[in-house]
């Protein structure tokens, strides 16, 4: 028989302190892990329950000790007591649960679309491990002292596909937040837990549940058939768009409710943008276009399997240009091509990805001779809508981009820009060949290592030898010069052969956007800033959705102290790529510098979704895994905080971009010893910030008295 109260035990390593609450499955009391010195929360499984309570109890664990998200409560460790008693180790928050709050009073309309929001990213990153809460309320939410939502106890979560468990015959769940299939004892998928956050998103606006009845008998019958007062009957203000919102998540049928929560999270978020002038939030443009369009990357049916350079570069060529159609929105090549290599039905990718039709297609070589065939298809019922294939010598490949381009704008009825595509000049005087070898760098180029950078320099160079007049291939050599100087400590030689190749370009094709940006970014490395400024304005003029311009306008504004202006181009950075983790980590860092706390939070919670997203395509990125630990540093994570940059370090420690951000990250841990540490290795590694940057780098503030950071800051180059 369990003691009447654990406080002042020890179970396994951990010291028990006070009870914090209890529920239908056990006791939750706050404890300490004496083997790593931090805070706890134990709960522990009820002792009068049986076997498969217990059972389903560590189902709880092991389901829940496998996501790894901001708004999701981390699991530390599942035990068991020397009695046989099974307990859960978490991470213990400071805050309150939802509920708490509703005793209170209906939640201010921003601040309950926020709640639902975090919810609701935290939920589908449990969906995408096949993972059903199945008991979202507002008891389950905690709003830590930073209004950083937890979602706490997963407790009855069932994984999709496994055998359904009535346990007993019992319905699992809380019946006022409990969907209709629930009541029915049906399967359950996703769209139980949207059902349940609607349920909550109206108590909150509210403060009354959407359902009633005396009893659970009333409450079922109401659940099941009756339809709920609009929140905006109910409350001034409320926008018929969130009607709609919660409308659609309450709907009692499963065809018409959400069918993913990213499409119920991605509209609260933009009424979120709408009801609170602090909130941040980056969308498809409104109004939004006719049409829109993801180009993934084409599929190599080569028989030697070796031409994915090709695939990729023909791919991206046609996305730059029906990216510049005023009419047509284009998904960005980050975007599209994180569903390289994969299989999933593009109906789905293209849900995802918030389009209406797709271009995919695949490339055979033998020998040079090439076919391409290109495929357009309908997302919204699967059908093709275009279809083409091209039999054709490598020396029209140009050719074979631009009509496919054209052909696909027809397909869309709009109409292509009337000025030439920025590439389109320099890439038509460049040979086969060199427009081959200049495919192949870019696929190096956009790995972002200083190994890839270095293979596509030599790859730009050989392009250029077979073709000196090749304007895109010095772009590039320039590119990868100001990249290897700006983040692995390259030295001036760097900066001169960067600042060499980009006037190259220029002079080669005065009108090529990419060769503008370029030069933009040497001059800037160069410190001669109003150039710079010149070449990015007139980068930006040619081609206003070119994600480059942006970011490196981005990057020299916050370095010469003008935040405003650099929060401006990150946030148009991020419109542009929504999947670009260190625009979006950036534009947080500039909202922080300017003490606007909210927008700086939203920022960091979609640097955070476009990190998880990118490392889980590519684990090796340790950019990513760095800038996702300060994220996770900020919103009191830093147990996995400090797991994620131990991560980067294993991987990159002898990179100088690494120990700076791994220095920004050990600040955010209140670990200053690391961070002088790290800082120091980054300086002797050769740098990667200049000394205008640190000096305005908010992460580095607490730093600023210690004698040690003001030697180094002194140290670094201007």
């Amino acid at each position: 028989m369990s003691p009447p109260t654990r406080t002042g035990t020890r179970v396994s390593h951990y010291d028990v302190g006070e009870l914090l609450g209890s529920g239908g499955m056990g006791e939750v009391y706050r404890g300490t892990d004496v083997r790593l010195g931090r805070r706890v929360a134990l709960k522990f499984l009820r002792s009068f329950f049986g076997p498969d309570d217990r059972q389903r109890f560590l189902r709880e664990a092991k389901a829940a000790a496998r996501l790894d998200h901001p708004n999701i409560c981390t699991i530390f460790d599942v035990d068991e007591t020397e009695h046989g008693e099974v307990f859960i180790a978490m991470a213990c928050y400071e805050g309150e649960t939802v509920d708490r709050h509703l005793r209170r009073g209906a939640l201010a309309l921003p601040k309950a679309v926020a709640i639902a929001v975090q919810t609701g990213r935290g939920l589908a990153a449990a969906h995408e491990d096949l993972i059903v809460h199945r008991d979202v309320k507002p008891s389950n939410l905690m709003l830590t002292d930073g209004d950083i939502v937890k979602i706490l106890d997963f407790g009855i979560a069932k994984l999709l596909g496994e055998a359904r468990v009535t346990e007993g015959g019992s319905v699992v769940g809380t019946p006022a937040y409990m969907s209709p299939e629930q009541f029915r004892n049906q399967p359950v998928d996703q769209r139980t837990d949207i059902w349940s956050l609607g349920v909550t998103l109206y108590e909150m606006i509210t403060g009354r549940p959407p359902f009633h009845g005396d009893a659970v008998a009333d409450l079922v019958h109401a659940v099941l058939h009756d339809t709920p007062v609009r929140p905006s009957q109910l409350v001034s203000g409320v926008a018929p768009q969130l009607d709609q919102v919660i409308e659609r998540a309450l709907a009692k049928s499963l065809r018409l409710r959400y069918e993913r929560i990213d499409a119920m999270v991605q509209e609260l978020a933009d009424i979120g943008s709408v009801l609170d002038s602090g909130a941040l939030t980056i969308r498809v443009p409104s109004p939004r276009p006719r049409s829109s369009i993801a180009v993934l990357p084409f599929e190599d049916m080569s028989v030697a399997k070796d031409q994915e350079f090709l695939c990729d570069g023909i791919a991206e060529e046609i996305l730059r240009a029906l990216s510049r159609i005023p009419d047509l929105y284009v998904s960005s090549r980050t975007s599209a091509f994180q569903y390289k290599h994969q299989t999933a039905d593009i109906r789905e990718i293209g849900a995802r990805l918030n389009v209406d039709t797709v271009l995919e297609g695949s490339v055979r070589r033998a020998g040079d001779r090439l076919r391409v065939s290109a495929q357009l298809v309908n997302v919204q019922d699967g059908y093709r809508m275009w279809y083409e294939r091209y039999d054709r010598d490598m020396q029209d490949i140009f050719a074979v981009e631009d009509e496919i381009a054209e052909q696909i704008a027809q397909a869309l009825q709009v109409t292509l820009a009337s000025r030439v595509v920025s590439s389109g000049a320099s890439r038509s005087a460049a040979s086969a060949e060199a427009y081959e070898l200049y495919l192949q760098g870019r696929q190096f180029f956009h790995q972002h290592r200083r190994k890839t950078f270095e293979i596509a320099l030599q790859t730009f160079a050989a392009a250029i030898e077979v073709d000196p007049q090749f304007a895109q291939a010095y772009a590039g050599m320039a590119d990868c010069h100001s990249f290897l100087r700006l983040y692995f400590g390259k030295g001036e030689a760097a900066v001169a052969a960067a600042n060499e190749a980009s006037a190259k370009a220029i002079r080669l094709e005065p009108d090529l956007s990419d060769a503008h940006v370029s030069r933009g970014l040497a001059l800037f490395l160069k410190c001669d800033y109003e150039q710079a400024e010149r070449h990015l304005c007139r980068a930006i003029e040619l081609d206003p959705r070119l994600y480059d311009a942006h970011y490196v306008y981005g990057r020299m504004c916050f370095s010469r102290g003008r935040p405003r202006e650099a929060a401006e181009h990150f946030r148009e950075a991020c419109a542009i790529v929504p999947e670009a983790f260190d625009a979006w980590y950036l534009l947080g860092m500039c909202y922080r510098r300017l003490g606007e706390k909210a927008r700086g939070r939203s920022a960091d919670f979609e640097c955070m979704e476009a990190v998880k997203k990118v490392v889980r395509a590519h684990p090796e990125n340790t950019r990513a895994w760095t800038m996702g630990a300060s994220v996770l540093a900020e919103m009191g994570e830093p147990d996995r905080s400090a797991e994620w940059i131990a991560r980067a370090l294993a991987i990159d420690a002898d990179e100088a971009i690494i120990q700076y951000n791994a220095t920004c990250v050990y600040v955010g841990l209140k670990r200053n010893e690391d961070a002088i540490a790290c800082l120091q290795t980054a300086l002797a590694l050769g740098g990667a910030a200049t000394k205008d940057w640190a000096t305005n780098d908010p992460d580095l503030d607490p730093l600023r008295d210690d004698p040690r950071f003001r030697a180094l800051l002194a140290a670094m180059p201007p």
